[in-house]
């Protein structure tokens, strides 16, 4: 939000904002820059300049390329670390040093540097914008900028959805009849490449002019080993099930009343 109000108009807005809640802490910072999440502000001569703001105590750790998750968890990283270094840098070259800091940062993860490259090239192919990375051209990072800025969010379009009436499939609805879902529990090693041979295995025995199943649909999706956290980690039972537990002494009383009519 930005304002034209004076800075005395401001913290007094701000102090009245305060007095309603106590629970409202706002710290105050008046300065041509400042930094807000991970977003860093700047007041250039009445134009405003953003980047990504690192924390000091931020380290480049990121998901492991050795991971046991399928690759296109992975692509996935590098496309929204892109996305974000586009939504938050105002000028093409913020956002090409965040690419390079990008790049060094997936490298020290064990991420291959054909990988990585093409997942790049695959992000400004798919926002027909080659020249921000070949030559840095301003007009079209303007263009990628602002078409990702506000561009709006998968729950963004789903409320809207709703809003306007449309109704939205359940995307964990399996019932439909010309589709089968393979679930399998993704490893690396020899268990990479089990969706391509399982796919090519499919097609060449099943899928054939006579077969019943030639205009079925095959679904693999990958499932992934437990974590050490999740070993360790009990989360807490539902509220309905806690609700409706009887209390210790009363469970007692039942049991000792059930023996003694027996």
């Amino acid at each position: 939000m930005t304002t034209n109000l004076t800075t005395e108009e401001i913290l007094q807005e701000l102090n009245e904002t305060m007095k309603t809640d106590p629970n409202i802490k706002i710290t105050i910072t008046i300065n041509q820059a400042l930094e807000y999440l991970d977003a860093s502000i700047e007041n250039n001569n009445g134009q405003l300049k953003t980047n990504i703001y690192h924390k000091s105590a931020w380290e480049p750790h990121i998901l492991s390329y050795e991971s046991d998750h399928p690759r296109h968890i992975h692509a996935n990283i590098i496309y929204t670390m892109l996305v974000r270094a586009a939504r938050l840098c105002s000028t093409v070259e913020d956002f090409d040093m965040e690419r390079l800091s990008a790049e060094m940062i997936l490298l020290v993860n064990g991420y291959p540097p054909k990988f990585i490259q093409k997942h790049m090239k695959n992000f400004f192919i798919q926002h027909d914008a080659m020249n921000v990375w070949t030559e840095l051209d301003s007009e079209t990072y303007e263009q990628l900028h602002n078409t990702l800025l506000y561009k709006p969010t998968r729950r963004e379009n789903k409320s809207r959805a709703q809003t306007n009436g449309h109704l939205t499939q359940n995307r964990r609805n399996y019932k439909h009849k010309d589709q089968i879902y393979l679930h399998y529990t993704f490893e690396n090693g020899p268990l990479l490449n089990f969706k391509k041979e399982y796919r090519r295995i499919w097609e060449k025995f099943y899928v054939y002019p006579s077969s019943r199943f030639k205009n079925t649909r095959l679904i693999l999706s990958t499932i992934l080993n437990r974590t050490l956290q999740s070993l360790l980690i009990h989360k807490k039972s539902k509220r309905d099930m806690l609700t409706r537990m009887q209390p210790t002494t009363e469970a007692a009383r039942t049991t000792i009343q059930e023996r003694f009519n027996q």
